[in-house]
This record gives structure tokens, sequence and C-alpha cells, in this order.
């Protein structure tokens, strides 16, 4: 494998070590304040993150702030509303109803989604050990999260939440196979920044209605810290990391990643709230990581023609 590949497959690790222990931390935002109200203010630190990496690039290359928009404007706005839009209502709201395992289990399908659709629309390619990889991917995050300390509720309470994790899983997906064609055409963190600062307004709106059930008493320095760690990291920096990803090694490629977020969660929750962890976890570990290696030999394999 080339040191640029191994460059970006490391920044899909801290993506996931990020969004892996980014539940927890989310879930003290959540305690105080309502999911529209955490999106509205942790977007903030999204945009300050995502601004500079896009302003840094500008003027590297000597290019106009605005060239983005300029040239695919229309096509920044869509996939805004897809990524920043569909799927962040989707997910705060379906991880604030449902269970954990419930969300982890349905977010597991998004490589899927990814794939199938790439697949579709030409952008990339599996051989079969590559689909065979993903789905033992997949296998393994599904064991990891039916073993997991919290058990899996589908009960009528949380059928909202699951269908809202399935359509956030649905858009993540979408999202990512999408992005292929423009992380070539433009830099990912100026595709990343300009996505959310489109959506932004629609997000701000939404959080504003819910401002004044906010108890500040309540918001201390750990609720910012959250809030901060949360916006900077997980909607910010790794989306970028994520979006070069993308360019580089495929859309099916970096999706696959998304299956391990689990097993960082699972230690995360060892770690910080002292959960169990079962030999059938370490087990579904072991199917994530093997799944991730037959997609790495498969993208060194030529497809058929």
């Amino acid at each position: 494998m080339s040191q640029s590949r191994l460059k970006y497959e490391l920044a899909l690790l801290f993506d996931v070590l990020v969004w892996g222990i980014n539940f927890p931390i989310l879930k003290v935002a959540l305690a105080a304040m309502h999911p529209f109200v955490v999106n509205l203010f942790r977007f903030i630190f999204s945009l300050l993150v995502l601004g500079a990496l896009h302003a840094w690039t500008h003027r590297r290359d000597r290019t106009p702030f605005f060239e983005p928009l300029r040239t695919h404007g229309r096509a920044i706005l869509l996939l805004g509303l897809l990524g920043y839009v569909i799927y962040q209502l989707a997910f705060i709201e379906g991880v604030h109803l449902t269970t954990s395992g419930s969300a982890a289990l349905i977010m597991a399908s998004a490589p899927l989604w990814t794939a199938v659709i790439s697949q579709l629309r030409g952008y990339d390619r599996l051989n079969l050990l590559g689909w065979i990889g993903l789905l033992v991917s997949l296998l393994g995050t599904v064991v990891v999260v039916i073993y997991g300390p919290r058990a899996l509720d589908f009960s009528e309470d949380a059928l909202l939440g699951n269908l809202l994790m399935t359509g956030a899983a649905v858009a993540w997906g979408a999202y990512t196979a999408l992005s292929q064609p423009f992380v070539h055409r433009m830099d990912p963190a100026s595709l990343t920044f300009f996505s959310l600062l489109l959506a932004y307004p629609i997000l701000a709106l939404l959080g504003l209605l819910h401002l004044d059930a906010v108890v500040w008493a309540d918001v201390d320095a750990t609720i910012w810290a959250a809030l901060i760690f949360s916006g900077a990291l997980s909607t910010g920096l790794t989306v970028a990391f994520w979006n070069h990803a993308i360019r580089h090694v495929g859309p099916s490629h970096t999706a696959a990643f998304g299956n391990l977020v689990p097993v960082v969660a699972l230690v995360a929750g060892y770690l910080m709230l002292g959960e169990p962890i079962t030999p059938a976890q370490l087990l579904g570990g072991a199917g994530i990581i093997g799944g991730l290696l037959l997609m790495r030999r498969a993208r060194r394999m030529p497809l058929p023609s």
C-alpha cells in the first residue's frame, strides 16, 4: 500500500475514534438542550473549523474565496441539504428517541447504501471479494451491537426513532456516494464548508424555535466542552477528512470504516462508563476489522471487464 493511501486510512481511523466517543459526549449536551438547540450551537464550531480550512486552501491555491459556489453552487446546496439537514436532523432525533444499540445497528447499514448507490451511479465498483468484506464487516457490527450492554429496543415507543435512524443511514450513505464526483472538482474541505454554510440557516432556525426551553442554569462548562468537541471535531474536521478519503480511496472503501465506530464506542463505554465487554463483542470486532482488510485487499485486485 502506498504512503499516500496509508495517510488517508489513518485519517479515517481518526474519524472513527472521534465518532465512536462522540455518542456519550453528545448525550451530555442532549441532557440539557433540545436536539435542535444542540445542532444550533455545535455547528457554529463546525463552521469555524471548516471555514479556517477553506480559507487556508483558497489562499494556498490563490483562488477566490467563493469560487466553489460560483462553479458548483447547486450541487453544494443539494449535498448540504442531504448531509447536514436531512441526515443530521434524522440522526440527532433518532439518537434522542431510540436506544444506542438500535441506533448503532441501523447506522451500520450506511456502507451498504453507499456501495449500492455508488455501483448504480458508476462512481465505484466492488468485486466479489469487496462485497464479501463489506458484508463481513456489517455482520461483525451486528454482533457487537446485539451483544452489547444495552439490549436492542424495537418497541412501539422507539419505532419513530428507529425509522429516523434508518433515514439517517440512507442519507449518510447517499451523501458519501454522491460526493464522489465533486471531491475531484474542488477541495474536499471547501465542499464540506460550503455544504454546511448553505444548510446552516435551516438548522439555526429550527434551533431558535426551541431556544426558550433551555434552562441556562444547567448549561455549564461541561456542556460547552461537549458542544465544542462534537462541533469542531465530530461534524467539522472529521467530515473534511472523510471527503478527502472519498476522493483518494473511493466511497465504498471509505464508508466501510464507519463499521469500526461501534467497536470504539464499545471501548469508550468500558473506559468511561464501566460497561463490560463480552467475548461475543470481541468476535464481532474481529469480524469488522477482518472485513475492512478484505476490502483493502479487494481494491488491489483488478475488476472483471
